[in-house]
This record gives C-alpha cells, sequence and structure tokens, in this order.
C-alpha cells in the first residue's frame, strides 16, 4: 500500500510539474500581451466594453466545461479501465450534444447581443454599450471553438496526458500579440477579440492529430440513451446549477463594477489577470494534474491512498501560495508599474489596479484550497453538497460586495477582497463537509504544515518589506531597469529566506523540492 502511495504521488508531481512549467511560459507570454494592451488601451471605456463583452461566452464555457469535466473524467476512466472504445463511443455522444449546445448558444447570443449588455451591463453609457453589442457578437465564435478545446483537453486528460493541452494555449497569446502589433491602428480594441478567434481556431486543430494519437477515435453517435450518458446527465444537472451560481460571482462583480467609476471593470480586469498567473501556473495544474487520479483512487476504492493525496496537495498548496500572497501584498504597486505604467496606463490607473491586486492576492491559497476540495467532491460524485456550497458562495459573495464597496476606498477593491472572503469561507465548508464524509483528512498533518508556513513567511515577509522601503528610493533603483533589479532582488532575498527558515523548520515540502532537485542534477 504505502509503495503503491509513493508511486501515485510521484505521477501527480510529474503531472503537475508539466502542467507547472508550460503554464508558466504561457504567462511569461501572456504578461507580454498585457503590457501591450494595457500601452494601447489603459483602463478606459473600450477596455470595460471588452470585458463586459467576453464575460459572456466566458461564463457559458466555464459553466459548459467545468460541469463537462466534473462528471466526465470519473465515468470515463471507469469505463476506460474496462473497454477503452466504449469510454471513445460515450465521449462522441457527450462531445456531438456538446457541439451542438455550443452552436445554438452562439447563434442565440449574437441575436441578442444588445439585450444582453443593456440589462446585463446597465451602468454603461450609450457609446461603451454599443461597443460592447459589437464584441461580443464577434465573441460569440470564442465560445465554439473554447467549448471544444476544453472538451478534447478533458479527454486528453483523462488519458494522463497533460503536456499539449497546455503548451497549445500559448497560440492564443501569441495570435493577439501579433494582430496587437500589426492591426491595432486600423482596427482598435477589436484586435483583441480577432486575435483571440484566430488563436484558438489555430489551437483546436492542432491538438486533433494529437487526441487520435492518444488512442481517441471519434464516433458520430447521438445514442443518448447508454447507460454512461444517463448517469453523467443524471450527475449533470446538479453540478451545471452549481457552477452557474460559482460563475455568476463574476458577472455579479463585472456588473456591480458597470456602475463605479468608468475603468473599474479594467482595472478589476488587469489585476485579475495578474493573480491569475500564479493561479493558473499552480493552483490548475495542481489541481487538474490530482483530479484523474483522485478519481481513479476513488474508483478502485483506495479511499486512503486518495487522503493522503489530498493532505500533501493543501500542505503543497499552502507551501507555494502563503508566501507568495505575503510577496504579492508587498509588490503589488512596483509591479503594477513596473508592467503597465506607460501609454493610456496612467500613474492613477496604477494606484487603482495595485490596490485591487492586493486585496485580490488573500483569495491564493483559499481558491486552491477549495479547488483540490472541491475535485475530492467532483471524484466521489457528491453533486448535491458542490450545489448547496456554490449557492452559498454566489449569495456571500452579493452580501460581501455590498458591504466592501461601502467600506474600502476604491469600492472596486472592495469587490476584490469580497472574491478572497468568499474563497476563505468557501474552503473552510468544502473541508467541514467532507471531514464529516471521509471522518479524517489527516487535518492534524495538515495544520502542522501550514502553521510552520505562516510563520516562515511572516519572518520573510517583514524582512523584505523592511528592505524594500529602504532601496526603493535609492538612485540605483530608479527607472525601468533599477525597478526590475530592486523587485529580482526582494524576490530573490524573499526566496532564500523563506528556504533557509523552511529547511531549519524542517518543513517537509521543502524537503520534496530539494529531493527532485537533486534527482535532476
Amino acid at each position: 500500500m504505502g509503495l503503491k502511495i509513493v508511486n501515485t504521488n510521484l505521477k501527480i508531481a510529474k503531472a503537475a510539474l508539466i502542467l507547472i512549467v508550460a503554464s508558466t511560459c504561457g504567462h511569461i507570454l501572456s504578461l507580454g500581451k498585457e503590457i501591450l494592451v494595457a500601452n494601447y488601451f489603459g483602463i478606459t471605456k473600450v477596455m470595460d466594453a471588452f470585458y463586459a463583452a467576453i464575460t459572456v461566452p466566458n461564463l457559458i464555457n466555464g459553466v459548459l466545461l467545468s460541469t463537462f469535466g466534473a462528471v466526465f473524467i470519473p465515468v470515463f476512466i471507469r469505463y476506460k479501465l474496462k473497454d477503452k472504445e466504449e469510454a471513445n463511443r460515450v465521449a462522441s455522444v457527450l462531445i456531438n450534444y456538446l457541439s451542438l449546445f455550443l452552436i445554438l448558444w452562439a447563434v442565440l447570443i449574437f441575436i441578442f447581443a444588445p439585450w444582453i449588455t443593456t440589462y446585463g451591463f446597465h451602468g454603461f453609457e450609450p457609446e461603451t454599450n454599443l461597443l460592447a453589442v459589437k464584441l461580443l457578437r464577434i465573441a460569440c465564435l470564442v465560445l465554439v471553438f473554447s467549448g471544444l478545446i476544453g472538451a478534447m483537453t478533458g479527454i486528453l486528460n483523462a488519458f494522463e496526458h497533460f503536456a499539449w493541452p497546455a503548451f497549445s494555449q500559448m497560440f492564443v497569446t501569441l495570435s493577439t500579440i501579433f494582430f496587437i502589433l500589426f492591426f491595432v491602428k486600423k482596427w482598435g480594441i477589436f484586435v483583441l477579440a480577432y486575435g483571440l478567434i484566430a488563436g484558438l481556431i489555430i489551437q483546436f486543430f492542432f491538438l486533433i492529430p494529437i487526441i487520435k494519437h492518444k488512442g481517441y477515435h471519434h464516433y458520430f453517435d447521438f445514442q443518448w440513451r447508454h447507460p454512461a450518458v444517463k448517469e453523467m446527465l443524471f450527475m449533470a444537472l446538479p453540478f451545471f446549477i452549481a457552477i452557474v451560481m460559482s460563475e455568476l460571482n463574476i458577472v455579479v462583480d463585472r456588473v456591480m463594477a458597470s456602475y463605479l467609476t468608468p475603468g473599474s471593470i479594467a482595472a478589476l480586469g488587469y489585476a485579475g489577470r495578474l493573480v491569475q498567473v500564479p493561479l493558473v501556473i499552480f493552483s490548475s495544474s495542481i489541481a487538474t494534474a490530482v483530479f484523474p487520479f483522485f478519481a481513479t483512487q476513488v474508483a478502485e476504492n483506495k479511499m486512503e491512498e486518495m487522503k493522503d493525496s489530498l493532505a500533501k496537495s493543501i500542505r503543497m498548496a499552502g507551501f507555494i501560495f502563503i508566501p507568495l500572497t505575503v510577496m504579492l501584498i508587498i509588490l503589488a504597486r512596483p509591479l503594477i508599474q513596473l508592467l503597465f505604467q506607460r501609454g493610456a496606463f496612467t500613474q492613477e490607473a496604477t494606484g487603482l489596479t495595485s490596490i485591487i491586486l492586493v486585496c485580490y492576492s488573500f483569495q491564493l491559497f483559499f481558491y486552491t484550497g477549495g479547488i483540490l476540495l472541491g475535485r475530492v467532491f467532483f471524484a466521489l460524485r457528491q453533486m448535491m453538497t458542490v450545489l448547496k456550497m456554490a449557492i452559498f458562495g454566489l449569495i456571500l459573495n452579493v452580501i460581501l460586495n455590498f458591504v466592501f464597496i461601502r467600506l474600502i476606498t476604491p469600492p472596486a477593491a472592495g469587490l476584490a477582497l469580497s472574491t478572497s472572503g468568499v474563497c476563505f469561507f468557501g474552503m473552510l465548508i468544502q473541508f467541514v463537509f467532507l471531514k464529516r464524509r471521509l471522518k479524517s483528512l489527516r487535518e492534524k498533518y495538515i495544520l502542522k504544515g501550514l502553521v510552520r508556513i505562516i510563520i516562515v513567511s511572516i519572518v520573510m515577509g517583514w524582512v523584505t518589506f523592511t528592505l524594500f522601503h529602504r532601496l526603493t528610493d535609492m538612485s540605483n533603483f530608479q527607472g525601468v531597469s533599477g525597478q526590475i533589479t530592486l523587485i529580482g532582488l526582494i524576490i530573490i532575498l524573499g526566496l532564500a529566506i523563506f528556504g533557509g527558515l523552511s529547511f531549519l523548520l524542517r518543513i517537509e515540502e521543502i524537503g520534496k523540492i530539494l529531493e527532485k532537485i537533486k534527482i535532476k542534477t
């Protein structure tokens, strides 16, 4: 049993490492794109219109693909262990219906775009609303191609293949950069929509031969009476509603932001993109990697093995995200200033966006922990529990939004702080529910590790904060090169302090990282 647990954890670590490398490369490139976007568009009304437009297809895809992945992967793996071709047939039926559903939604959005933007973002001025309508009608294609790519990624992940789906996302970023550089003067804000669509089309056709090579064969089958399809549809309904509740949090934030100072949605978007960098690199990578293994462990009734994997994943999330939160709080303003403050992105925009980034950063560990716990509920097929927690999260988000936009200045930062609060309470409630279901989650082991990590992070934060404020006014650290040097110095110092203290306190996670480094060298 012990050897099997070790082997499973090694597989999870390998998959997570592949996803982390791919996400890191992708987000370095994505930061370059965001710098270009900030330079040309800043936090202006046209960016508000763009973010409002992509909210709709992103909401629908988020709901459909999250539902697809949660209900599909456990059932697909169970069938794959018995009959690979039958598993492929089940996947084909789902993808065929998903394709029809995406096309139908795209047509409806195109037709009703004026009503969606007018009533969904009622705080917009008429000019901004008209631009949002035009962008939304273009973004209909995003819904179709992004949905199909998500389904293909889910199948490849079920085959325990993670590399190409992750790396292929860079096609979207490269395409957007190309359109900005060569067509921004001609098309303005529309280059972001055209670049996004072109990149998704390239990614879609890139993944087709890969999914075939990995063993997937597509059937044009619409046999919805198949037992597996019925099972997934039965599971999907409560989860679908749960994801709608969860994704609506983003919509609620942007709708409420449309009533605030112009540029608030754009500032939330820039800060959200930055906080998404570590979340996608680490959180999504870890969660994507562990889910197929959680599903397999549950299917094979290896519950102790699954608990061990979950506990180690939560501790590793704390080891990554707690010190990262501290560093983001310290470096929020200089990072925004370095990355975005040029062209249309003013000093006032830097101030607003940096405060929002600080408020967003508190969610990092809680969001990741909630995602990991949620993956266990998916594997256990506890969809009603997921639904209850999603409804609670949406209600709490609305309440906290109203409270914090009145208490926090600027109000847009209150929306960001509300998001972090929802993540905290969401993780806490999920942990309590899952502990009741499984009796034990190795909570003492988790808590012991997190307490040590928090102590080390506080010490690291105090030292780096003190040093940063002593060096920031020195002439050697002025200008772009000086800012890069200072930020790099603080990050290196922070890593050294955190790593050294972790080693002295014998935090388990630093030992694992050192072992991997020794193996590679």
